[in-house]
């Protein structure tokens, strides 16, 4: 995806990876069992997958929270935690920035799939996801993943297709832009593969949409109170959180992938 990530992934081979535990003692990352060693220090970004996935099977490990991933990415760069386990494209996204001093191991610790947060038995649950089906056969789905995620040439980002109009108003949509290439802030504007997703599935329903900022964890609580329409975030479907919001399909396939320092 990202060329400089080769160039990282072939530098690793001669780099040892180290964090020490809470016994002053080195330990080689090298792989997510490495995880599992007493006193290693896990950030994550509180609320996801990625949060629940190390509270629940890294038991040794001390699991540190943060409000956001660029939080605990720099929790990592300052030596504050030894690993940062998050979502597959935005790990990609945060190596690449950050080249020569961060790596991303090559297997992933879970395998999920995103889906777009709506109220316990809202209507729009189904129109979304005619829309949604529509967007992935018209080819339009995978064109807005390809243009935020890849260095394909001669992209172009989604417009609304000329003649569009926009008669039922104006959904809110509730996200976290902290979180490229899904949402993050680019020049002022919340940007990414979720904001032009949404606007698609705008302009096919005749809505506008509105994109709220707020924490990740209290996007599902916005969602059930009314606070916003539907959340978008990169959020993974999971039982726990269909007990609390309806869902649609999974528009896009990711995992936890976990992010190391690479030593001096």
């Amino acid at each position: 995806m990202k060329k400089a990530l080769i160039l990282i992934a072939l530098l690793i081979l001669a780099l040892s990876v180290v964090a020490c535990g809470n016994d002053g003692e080195a330990v080689i990352i090298t792989s997510p069992s490495d995880l599992e060693a007493p006193g290693i220090r896990i950030g994550v970004q509180l609320g996801t997958t990625g949060h629940v996935f190390a509270t629940d099977n890294l038991g040794e490990a001390e699991v540190v929270p943060y409000d956001t991933n660029s939080d605990a990415i720099l929790a990592l760069l300052s030596g504050d935690v030894d690993a940062v386990i998050m979502d597959n494209l935005p790990a990609l996204e945060f190596v690449s920035q950050n080249e020569g001093r961060l790596y991303q191991l090559d297997e992933m610790l879970t395998h999920e799939a995103y889906g777009i947060s709506l109220p316990l038995g809202s209507p729009y649950t189904a129109l979304f996801n005619e829309a949604i089906d529509t967007l992935r056969a018209n080819g339009t789905l995978d064109a807005i993943i390809n243009y935020w995620a890849t260095d394909y040439p001669n992209l172009t980002r989604y417009e609304t297709p000329a003649g569009t109009e926009h008669p039922n108003g104006t959904l809110l949509m509730g996200t976290n832009a902290d979180f490229p290439p899904f949402e993050f802030i680019e020049y002022g504007e919340i940007v990414g593969i979720d904001p032009d997703l949404a606007r698609a599935i705008g302009d096919i329903l005749g809505y506008q949409i509105e994109i709220v900022d707020m924490d990740f964890a209290g996007i599902i609580l916005a969602v059930q109170t009314g606070q916003v329409d539907f959340g978008m975030a990169g959020m993974t479907i999971t039982e726990e959180r269909l007990e609390q919001v309806d869902f649609t399909q999974g528009y896009f396939l990711s995992g936890q992938s976990i992010i190391i320092r690479i030593a001096d």
